[in-house]
């Protein structure tokens, strides 16, 4: 058994499990589209980039809203980056490729809470630092919530 779970995971931890598209929530849509458009705003970005593959998405409720982490690659095309969103944009066969990390909350009404988006030109090793930041994104909103007890523990050390 074990010889048939190595390579299944070997296989899985490479990144060519793809999740399709029709299989997105409507929230991750949202933050594929927040993702993006984020992306595109970066002053070194140039060309315009199309998604070629969802390699993970995950979606997980709290109180203040839904906080999304994903992951797919992205290509470069032959249109310049404020034509992004056009049907025209074509994937160049031999331009360049981005793996990205994309983390997203959304509140209630589908505003943008928290962003975070990461697209190295090459896998780097600042895995730990992209941790931090979707850990930031993830509790965006959450702190205008009282937990029980909060208060009274805070005006109780107060008053020392």
């Amino acid at each position: 058994m074990w010889q048939l779970l190595i390579p299944l995971a070997l296989w899985l931890g490479t990144g060519w499990a793809q999740l399709p598209e029709t299989q997105l929530s409507e929230t991750q849509h949202k933050s594929l589209q927040v993702a993006l458009e984020e992306f595109h705003k970066h002053p070194l970005v140039q060309w315009a980039f199309q998604k070629t593959s969802i390699n993970s998405a995950l979606d997980m409720p709290f109180p203040a809203g839904t906080f999304v982490k994903m992951e797919f690659n992205i290509q470069q095309t032959n249109c310049h980056k404020k034509y992004w969103k056009e049907a025209r944009c074509k994937v160049l066969p031999k331009g360049r490729k981005r793996r990205c990390l994309a983390c997203i909350k959304l509140g209630p009404d589908n505003h943008v809470l928290g962003r975070m988006v990461h697209c190295p030109v090459q896998p780097q090793g600042h895995q730990e630092t992209q941790r931090h930041h979707c850990a930031k994104v993830e509790r965006a909103g959450e702190d205008s919530l009282y937990l029980p007890g909060q208060f009274a523990f805070l005006k109780s050390g107060a008053s020392k």
